[in-house]
């Protein structure tokens, strides 16, 4: 039987209340006190000024106060005017109040003046510490309140904490909290004269006791969450009731282990929001034994589902206390996989229907959707059920246990880990009151960290816990790993005076803990129990038959002068060799230490350092180090140095040609120049006597690459070198040589690890930078130094060029080493800049394979994960996961376009995809190829593959499984791409197009990658179930003839590859034939044919004879597509003569040799179509393009007459007005005060060639009777 009316909302329940105990104290905190009646009066002002503010039913009311009676006051206000209250947090940071209040969109807020500040103009507010007016005045124009029985409208809106994503609005009808409260009155009444305490979960508990009569005692905040200020207050005034997390108590329990005592009248003691383990249960009932503990286990989506006494359900062999019975166990079911009831005492996921559901989450339909799903069990109309999202199970005795939350479980170097556990034994086996444990770092570096509460008045049988300096506990793995696998015992121990919490949720707060001792410090200080000796007892013999063992080699090919790379060591291998040490010598050294020197001697005294406990000053300093190393010597200067254009160079210096793009661009330097080409090739100690072996080296690669022909060895010269040395690992004399010889530096060479730390990292990537500016400032040569995103943290929106972090920021924006390195390298390279020395950076993002051979980097992470998909079967399937696959070749051939502009404008460039593609895209587009795979969550894949695959043997055939082995990447790495905008940049390097990352190129590089022996099979385009070739379906352009003039780049290339799509036929003219040949080689050529002609539009015979070859091989020329055209900034003061006379021929006469050539067969043969690029400059005259937009002008006059002229003939002339497009045209100017004046970009969007190319086709697939005349396509914020 209900305790109290359920038929009324909230409002209706209070004045009942107030009608039966009007004096008794209703609400107190530490400024007033309101009896029942005095609070009606109060609640009634309040509402009445609310609906002169509109509220009615579900309009929100924003509550921005802190905990206080008017809290309350303003929540039944609200709730009396027919509103509903919006909870807005006090502790939520500007951005996020302003986004809750943007979705919300509340009629009003309720605040105090210092708030105020946080609340945007435009929203209407009622400042509780400001006199109100005409709060009691004439209501009798308002509309009426809404029926005290509509139980359906909204009562409150909470939002989530967004510990998961995105805060959602949870939105609860009065229904719930009604049909909640009377839930909870028949487990534990209220009465008047018990006092309330509400704190934690403020607004859940608020109202409860103000329906039965009791009192409501509103905790401060500062006194919430801290455990003296709150006793102190639940004894002063005599608090009957209340409600804490697991966290909080164990909190107070650590401070007043008799807590009892101070507080005797504590009738009722509520616990939510956290599992109750039996250890804090235990002790909870010994030190309050006159309370009855309550365990209560609800959401905000649902209110409670089940509760019951602590002390009637501890089962003293189980780890965590259930939550009681199911408070509605007919709408209470724990579901399998497949949506099924579970067997009685089965785990599976927590379902709840029933009548105290949420609507639903505001705005939110697509989520609301996803987790009130319809009710199968239930046959009433419109029933529904929440999935909780946590592991449930039902006992036998009929308690409801939660066992973990769906998905909350920490992945570590592929295997599961659930904290609770991990907590539990630690509470149990060691002298620890209270504990957190969660993962810090990344990848390799992903360690278990538990932060501990020390228990100071434990019983002998719980050992101490004993924390060495380094937060390494080897007695506390001792005693856990009984009861504990060895990937679950935490390797770090960080002891804090108690665990803070959240101060919207009262749950531990894992954001504010400390960090742990840094890697470097942890890995690379202390020396394991039990192994530490003297000096003698490791020796370089022992060494040296580790690294044979590591390498697979002979001990008597090992010697003192050899580096550990040099004899086939790589990162693997060298996770392998830290391995052995730690196994054979017991000394743990990290990678990091390992690096340089790689010697044996090197690594002798690594390891003896290592064990001897000697620190790594860089890290334990970094900030400092980064802020010093990131200034440039003043000696550093250039003395008389211009740029120089890679194209115009005698000698050009590149470092990294053993590396992958390092290769491409020795290759693309040796087809675009004519310069002697120096390679510095790495070597530990290098001298001349190394040159062979450096030879030999290079060779390898490009053989692997496909790139070697032994033709390179004329023009390329090798210098054994070592970027970690002073010169360049050069004797002083070859040093000085090389600074009369060199005009243009290409440095390319860095040491690439995504593990290691900044001072592993920062001898290679910024001591060699450092000697490569100290080069170029002697030599006077242009330096073209390659960077990367990873000097930039991940962000979805796209950081420009001119993006550069402060130096503060570094260490905490930028999570590894190497980000750290090429950041601090890049900052010497602007200050060179600075100094006169010219520069360009340019940022690469992550590479893929070559477009066309696809011949890619071994030891790419996407490529391992995307090969070991297609030989699981699986995919990974992660929200927000996008590939950037920027082609090798694209990114060599940029870099060099760039290289030869001699503007000084801009020297930071963007070659990184800045919209990279879904990786689901990915998977579906090599679903196509013969590739089928089916998505999996990123936890289950990583387990379905170390079961399936983790466990082969590697090797060349099977490297990908090597390269995850060695370290699984995270979610948050996944996700955490960092996206380069280059609205700057592609004007300037529009001449060299990226390649799509498409179906065509992923067959490209499955093509590859089955070559390697990665996959069974090669590609193939067929039907995923039929297994027959896709056929190819012909459009209403396939087989027709298309000349398209200026075809070598640009819109003319975009207009090409278009085409060729459509199945037409092509003859391509531009002056560059290499340049055709380059498109052509690039088209995918569904049915037509394609042949190229060397044109210069400027020569009528040229033309002509483009014409010729096209009616001759392919057949008569249905369409012309005029592309070819020029565009100079020009100052018509500053008479750029010969740039006038060029648009003049190229814009103007070439259009009419184009003309004259075609228009007459196509009017004889009664159909054609002409199409002609002119510009939106040819509509609207702009300063800085008088002559260009002159050009345009006549190019529209000339179509307008033709068209006019040929009407009635069958042929069609179409005009296509681009504005702003990246082509090479905007790289083409000369004038610098035009530039300057009208040609710098406006950072809008710009047109890509392929937008104009879609444009185009759109007006050819008309129907013969329809004419598309004009064709104004321009960025949509750039507008004539």
């Amino acid at each position: 039987m209900p305790v109290i009316d359920i038929t009324k909302d909230l409002s209706a329940l209070f004045r009942q209340q107030v009608q039966v105990t009007p004096d008794a104290v209703a609400l107190e905190d530490d400024t007033a006190t309101y009896t029942y009646v005095e609070l009606d009066r109060k609640v009634e002002a309040l509402s009445n000024l609310l609906r002169k503010h509109k509220v009615g039913r579900d309009s929100l009311v924003g509550v921005l106060l802190p905990r206080s009676a008017n809290y309350v006051i303003a929540c039944l206000a609200a709730l009396r005017a027919g509103g509903a209250f919006l909870v807005l947090e006090l502790a939520y940071p500007p951005e996020l109040l302003a986004d809750v209040i943007d979705d919300a969109q509340p009629a009003v807020v309720v605040t105090y003046r210092a708030e105020v500040g946080k609340i945007k103009e435009g929203i209407p507010l009622i400042t509780l510490d400001e006199e109100q007016t005409d709060t009691n005045g004439d209501v009798k124009d308002l509309p009426p309140v809404p029926a005290d029985d509509d139980l359906d409208r909204l009562a409150f809106v909470s939002y989530s904490s967004g510990t998961t994503g995105k805060p959602k609005g949870i939105a609860n009808p009065h229904r719930a909290p009604v049909l909640s409260y009377d839930l909870r009155f028949g487990i534990r009444d209220l009465q008047p004269g018990d006092r309330v305490a509400c704190n934690v979960f403020f607004i859940w508990e608020i109202l409860r006791p103000l329906l039965r009569g009791a009192t409501v005692v509103a905790v401060p905040d500062e006194a919430s969450y801290d455990p003296p200020a709150l006793v102190d207050l639940l004894a002063s005034k005599n608090i009957t009731e209340t409600l804490m997390t697991p966290t909080l108590l164990a909190a107070v329990l650590s401070r007043h282990p008799k807590i009892g005592v101070r507080l005797p009248k504590l009738r009722t003691l509520w616990l939510n929001g956290e599992v109750v383990t039996t250890d804090l249960g235990r002790r909870a009932i010994k030190a309050l034994p006159n309370t009855t503990l309550l365990n209560c286990y609800s959401a905000c989506e649902t209110h409670e589902i089940a509760c019951g006494d602590i002390g009637k359900m501890l089962d003293d062999e189980a780890n965590y206390c259930p939550v009681g019975p199911p408070l509605d166990p007919e709408h209470t079911y724990i579901l399998d996989e497949s949506g099924q009831k579970v067997e009685g005492g089965e785990s599976g996921e927590l379902f709840v229907g029933g009548s105290l559901l949420a609507r639903g989450y505001i705005n939110r339909p697509e989520t609301t959707a996803k987790a009130f799903t319809p009710d199968p069990f239930d046959s009433a109309p419109g029933s529904r059920m929440y999935r909780t999202g946590d592991q449930a199970r039902i006992l036998p005795s009929g308690l409801l246990e939660i066992t973990g939350r769906v998905g909350a479980m920490i992945k570590l170097r592929g295997y599961s880990v659930v904290p609770g556990k991990v907590e539990h034994a630690i509470v149990q086996h060691l002298a620890v009151r209270h504990c957190a444990v969660t993962a810090h770092g990344e990848a390799l570096e992903r360690q278990l960290v538990a932060y501990i509460v020390r228990d100071k008045e434990s019983s002998s049988d719980r050992p101490e816990l004993e924390v060495n300096e380094l937060g390494h506990s080897p007695a506390a793995r001792r005693t856990l790993s009984p009861y504990l696998a060895h990937y679950m015992i935490p390797a770090l121990w960080v002891e804090v005076e108690e665990l803070p919490t959240n101060a919207v949720s009262g749950k531990v707060d894992l954001k504010r803990l400390p960090p742990p001792p840094s890697p470097n410090a942890v890995n690379g200080n202390g020396a394991l129990n039990g192994h530490k000796g003297d000096h003698d007892s490791i020796d370089i013999e022992a060494i040296a038959e580790i690294w044979a063992a590591s390498l697979k080699i002979s001990r008597s090919t090992i010697t003192p002068e050899h580096s550990f790379f040099d004899l086939g060591g790589h990162s693997l291998t060298l996770a392998d060799l830290s391995a052995r040490f730690s196994r054979v010598l017991g000394v743990k050294v990290p990678l990091a230490r390992l690096v340089d020197p790689a010697t044996l001697n090197g690594h002798l005294e690594t390891v003896r350092s290592v064990r001897d406990g000697h620190a790594a000053a860089v890290q334990a300093h970094l900030p400092d180090v980064l802020r010093k190393d990131s200034s440039l010597e003043d000696s550093i200067r250039p003395t008389n140095a211009t740029i120089c254009a890679a194209s115009k160079a005698n000698t050009i210096l590149l470092t990294g040609v053993t590396g992958f793009l390092g290769a491409f661009l020795l290759n693309d330097l040796l087809e675009s120049t004519s310069a002697k080409i120096l390679c510095l090739v790495r070597f530990s100690d290098p001298s001349e006597a190394d040159l062979p072996e450096g030879i030999a080296r290079m060779r390898r690669h490009l053989l692997d690459l496909g790139l070697w022909r032994d033709s390179i060895m004329e023009r390329v010269e090798i210098l054994p070198g070592n970027l970690s040395r002073p010169r360049l690992g050069l004797s002083p004399d070859a040093f000085e040589e090389l600074t009369g010889r060199v005009q243009v530096i290409f440095h390319a060479a860095a040491s690439v690890n995504l593990v290691y730390p900044y001072a592993a990292l920062r001898d290679a990537n910024v001591g060699g930078t450092r000697e490569i500016l100290r080069l170029a400032c002697r030599a006077g040569a242009t330096v073209q130094y390659i960077s990367t995103n990873g000097v930039l943290p991940p962000s979805r929106e796209g950081w420009s060029e001119d993006s550069m972090l402060d130096v503060d920021d570094v260490p905490e924006k930028l999570a590894d080493g190497y980000g750290q390195s090429k950041w601090v390298a890049e900052k010497l390279v602007r200050e060179a800049g600075l100094r006169g020395l010219p520069v360009k950076i340019h940022r690469a993002g992550t590479i893929s394979g070559h477009s066309t051979t696809g011949a890619g980097n071994a030891w790419d992470l996407l490529n391992a994960i995307i090969v070991e998909s297609i030989n699981l079967g699986y995919a990974p399937d992660v929200e927000g996961w996008r590939a950037e696959m920027t082609p090798v070749d694209f990114v060599s051939k940029a870099i060099i376009h760039l290289s030869n502009q001699t503007s000084t404008t801009q020297f930071v460039f963007h070659l990184g995809d800045p919209d990279p593609v879904q990786t689901r895209s990915v998977f579906k587009d090599l679903e196509v190829l013969g590739y089928p795979t089916k998505p999996l969550p990123w936890d289950d894949w990583v387990g379905r593959w170390q079961e399936n695959r983790g466990t082969l043997k590697g090797g060349d055939g099977a490297f990908t499984i090597d390269i995850l082995r060695s370290g699984m990447p995270s979610v948050e790495f996944l996700r955490g791409i960092v996206v380069l905008n280059n609205a700057a940049t592609r004007p300037l390097r529009a001449v060299v197009e990226r390649p799509k990352v498409d179906s065509v190129l992923l067959e490209t590089y499955a093509r590859h990658w089955f070559a390697r022996g990665w996959l069974p099979h090669p590609p193939s385009r067929q039907h995923a179930l039929g297994g027959t070739a896709q056929p190819i379906r012909r459009g209403p352009l396939s087989g027709r003839v298309a000349v398209i003039t200026g075809a070598s780049s640009g819109i003319g290339a975009a207009v090409a590859a278009a085409l060729a799509r459509e199945g037409l036929h092509l003859a391509l003219g531009a002056r560059r034939k290499d340049a055709l040949e380059a498109v052509k080689s690039r088209l995918v050529v569904r049915e037509g044919k394609v042949i190229v002609q060397q044109t210069d539009v400027t020569d009528r015979k040229q033309v002509e004879r483009l014409i010729q070859a096209a009616n001759d091989e392919l057949g008569p020329v249905d369409i012309l597509v005029s592309c070819a055209g020029v565009m100079y900034y020009t100052m018509m003061a500053n008479a750029h003569i010969e740039d006038w006379d060029r648009t003049v021929d190229v814009n103007c006469k070439g259009l009419l040799h184009c003309l004259s050539s075609v228009v007459p067969s196509m009017i004889s043969r009664g159909s054609g179509h002409i199409v002609a690029i002119s510009s939106d400059a040819g509509r609207k005259v702009f300063p800085g393009l008088g002559v260009y937009s002159a050009s345009k002008f006549f190019v529209e006059a000339t179509l307008q007459s033709l068209r006019l002229e040929t009407a009635g003939t069958g042929l069609r002339v179409t005009s296509v007005q681009p504005g702003n497009t990246a082509t090479e045209l905007l790289g083409m100017s000369t004038d610098a005060e035009a530039i300057k004046k009208y040609g710098e970009p406006t950072g809008a969007q710009i047109l890509d060639p392929e937008d104009v190319a879609n444009s185009i086709v759109y007006a050819l697939r008309q129907p013969q009777h329809v004419a598309v005349n004009e064709v104004l396509i321009e960025p949509r914020e750039e507008p004539i």
